[in-house]
């Protein structure tokens, strides 16, 4: 007799479920230092009947990589999240404070309080890790055969972080990097989902991402002799200036589908604090601007020499430039079958298909479908009133982890050769 949906549904255990979420989250696993979290993840996959591999993408950053063989004829699916958390429990307390009020100062650093799940990580994205988990496990207790791989990839480095300047070290080495070794070295699927904290909703697009740096260098000078020395850290203001006119500009031609994209203007470097008795010889301003599809990174360096222009315009000097990120956009069309699938999955819990999205954030769905994985983002978060970082509301974890079910059952068993198609990426206007 074939499982209905609700027998799968009901095959998925809440209190595991949970209990997963917490103990990924008690393993500290900030990027460059995902080793051990990823040995208990493949630990949790092996425990499900999946066949379990850990690829070394680098000294102790471990890709784990579990799949569910099908029984053929049918697309594959990928689940994908990572590893790494954007910070370390163990971050100085004013650090940690300023990030979330929910964190804990000492292990165990996630815990549970009636319906929420508190701690680095839940939110950003082991509760998604675990839900990969559960809803395999359902799908086997209920005896379920698909056509189609189920492929879950727990990847290192996907956080937005990298080298530049002094700042280098596999703690700097995030934006992609586990990823982009799984799809090289034989993970992949004909789709994927990422269970980023997406509230539930489906995020088709999501935008790309320059980290820029705009420099000036000069003379390094006694104080006492540095009259008629130009300052840099005062002539960078006048950049600063200018950029902030300017990037209303920018919002506004970069907009898509009315969301604007952010502009941060995220570090400011100049001379040394412990030789105050010397003018600054260099000044470092770092920016990262969001570029939606179809517009390229080119593009907006373009965009930033206009800006310098106007600066040396104005005030006769131009800063360098280096971009140092140039993480591209993803898109995936709404007639793709991932796309179908969640939409079923969500109406079987919901009763209504999902709600679309678009975010000014990167995930690692642009690495997979510029290798040929067509790749959405759609995952568990904080509950009403409580969209924060370290938080998570169980009841939206286990309903993730249902859709999750239900789009497997779906694609996995759907007819390969009907379901591929022509999907391309295209840049320009």
């Amino acid at each position: 007799m074939t499982a209905t949906i609700q027998d799968v549904l009901a095959k998925i255990d809440v209190e595991k479920t949970i209990k997963r979420t917490l103990d990924l989250a008690n393993i500290e696993s900030p990027t460059g230092f995902e080793g051990e979290c990823a040995e208990a993840y493949a630990r949790m996959m092996e425990e499900v009947g999946m066949r379990v591999k850990l690829q070394e993408v680098e000294p102790g950053r471990l890709n784990a990589v579990g799949v569910l063989p099908g029984k053929g004829g049918g697309p594959s699916l990928m689940f994908n999240g990572h590893l790494d958390t954007s910070f370390s429990p163990r971050e100085p307390a004013e650090i940690l404070k300023a990030i979330s009020p929910v964190y804990r100062l000492e292990p165990p650093w996630a815990y549970r309080e009636g319906d929420w799940l508190y701690g680095m990580g839940v939110f950003n994205m082991k509760g998604a890790l675990a839900a990969y988990v559960s809803a395999v496990e359902a799908l086997q207790n209920a005896g379920v055969e698909l056509k189609g791989d189920i492929m879950i990839a727990g990847v290192v480095g996907e956080i937005e972080k990298t080298q530049v300047d002094q700042y280098r070290g596999a703690q700097y080495r995030g934006y992609g990097t586990g990823t982009a070794y799984l799809v090289t070295h034989g993970g992949v699927t004909d789709f994927a989902i990422l269970g980023e904290p997406t509230g539930l909703r489906l995020m088709l697009t999501h935008f790309g991402s320059v980290w820029a740096k705009m420099y000036l260098k000069g003379q390094m000078v006694h104080t006492a002799h540095s009259s008629g020395v130009t300052n840099l850290i005062l002539r960078m203001n006048r950049v600063l200036n200018v950029l902030e006119e300017w990037i209303p500009k920018y919002q506004e031609r970069f907009s898509y589908q009315g969301v604007k994209p952010t502009v941060n203007i995220g570090s400011i470097e100049g001379g040394w604090p412990w030789r105050c008795s010397r003018t600054p010889w260099f000044c470092n301003l770092y920016v990262d601007l969001r570029y939606p599809p179809p517009y390229s990174a080119v593009d907006v360096k373009e965009a930033l020499e206009e800006m310098l222009n106007e600066v040396e315009k104005r005030y006769g000097f131009k800063p360098m430039l280096d971009i140092y990120v140039s993480d591209a956009w993803a898109t995936v069309p709404e007639e793709s079958a991932v796309v179908k699938a969640i939409d079923e999955g969500h109406k079987a819990v919901f009763g209504t298909p999902a709600e679309r999205v678009v975010f000014s954030w990167s995930s690692d769905a642009n690495v997979l479908t510029r290798n040929g994985v067509v790749a959405v983002n759609y995952g568990p978060s904080g509950g009403p009133g409580k969209e924060m970082r370290g938080t998570l509301y169980i009841p939206n974890l286990i309903a993730c982890t249902k859709v999750y079910t239900v789009a497997s059952m779906n694609l996995c068993n759907m007819d390969r050769k009907k379901v591929k198609q022509r999907f391309t990426i295209t840049y320009g206007e």
